[in-house]
């Protein structure tokens, strides 16, 4: 039998989200080190990681110790861990510029491999072989064509890590104009055995296509922002076990904080208020200063109302926005 173990968007980084609370490195170093102890609880012959392992692009905004504290996280592993080029790796989501990233220094160091494009991991044990075939991450518009001609060798199983938007039912896009690929399009290509997405953050669980492919779309193992998908998501990676018989996906949910002491919930929504408030005391005003029946300035007539100090703040500064 061969083990695998999935994860994805790791989105690790020096800062902690300004919704979030206590230390974002930290958080995340103790799921990996968590992810290193399930891997060797189970057995695991490798760990795949599929890609936006860092969250920041420019590398100068990466420190030393955060690659540190990723090498120290990984160190007892019991197997390679190999990683998928995504978005935010590389500056301007370009590979071109994976030399001058600190992906790039993981992957030089040995503390991860690389593949994907034409560096492909191929596994042989007890009988069973599985190529794995990495898609990173290409622009916004995706090379579809590549997706349809994968084909499979000798392997017995063929599974294809990508870092790309995925979905139940048709190919379509986002409003950034990003392509996202249909589960109705994965469904034509009859030669892969499971499809692993990575990019999206949202947990689309594990799915059977008619042809019988399965499609691992977990979503992210952090939860960097404050998202309705967050509040009730639990982060997981996925086993998957490749014996002559078959593929077995495990779901392993990964231990986190309830969201509420997570998130600063109550701050945002008091946030959310004052800006509403704001913004009503700025229309509030420029409805005043058209009439002609006061001599006081939109500002002290900001300082007048019975909004609080952060919402009166919020609004000055867009009345000297709209002077300047």
């Amino acid at each position: 039998m061969i083990k695998l173990l999935w994860r994805t968007d790791v989105h690790m980084g020096d800062k902690t989200p300004r919704r979030r609370t206590g230390n974002w490195t930290d958080d995340v170093v103790n799921k990996l080190k968590w992810i290193g102890d399930l891997a060797k609880n189970k057995e695991i012959d490798v760990v795949l990681d599929g890609g936006d392992f860092f969250d920041v692009k420019s590398p100068t905004r990466n420190s030393h110790a955060l690659v540190r504290k990723t090498c120290e996280a990984h160190e007892h592993y019991p197997c390679p861990v190999y990683g998928l080029v995504g978005n935010h790796d590389v500056k301007y989501g370009n590979i071109d510029y994976l030399p001058e990233q600190p992906l790039g220094v993981l992957f030089s160091s040995g503390v991860f491999k690389q593949f994907g494009d034409d560096v492909e991991i191929n596994l042989e044990k007890d009988g069973v072989k599985v190529r794995i075939v990495g898609v990173p991450y290409h622009g916004v518009v995706y090379d579809f064509d590549r997706l349809k001609n994968i084909k499979k060798k000798d392997e017995d199983y063929l599974l294809v890590a990508c870092h790309l938007l995925a979905r139940q039912g048709k190919t379509g896009s986002m409003f950034e104009n990003e392509d996202i690929i249909g589960y109705d399009f994965l469904n034509e290509n009859t030669e892969v055995d499971a499809w692993f997405f990575g990019h999206w953050h949202k947990d689309q669980g594990i799915s059977t296509l008619v042809n019988g492919a399965r499609v691992v779309n977990v979503g992210s193992l952090t939860r960097g922002s404050l998202h309705l998908d967050d509040l009730d998501r639990r982060p997981c990676v996925v086993e998957v076990q490749a014996t002559k018989d078959c593929l077995n996906f495990i779901r392993h949910d990964v231990p986190v904080r309830d969201s509420k002491e997570v998130f600063r919930i109550e701050e945002t929504i008091r946030e959310k208020e004052d800006k509403q408030r704001m913004e009503e005391i700025v229309d509030k005003m420029k409805k005043v200063a058209t009439s002609g029946w006061s001599e006081m300035t939109l500002k002290e007539r900001v300082m007048q109302t019975n909004a609080s100090n952060g919402a009166k703040e919020m609004a000055i500064s867009y009345l000297e926005r709209v002077e300047d």
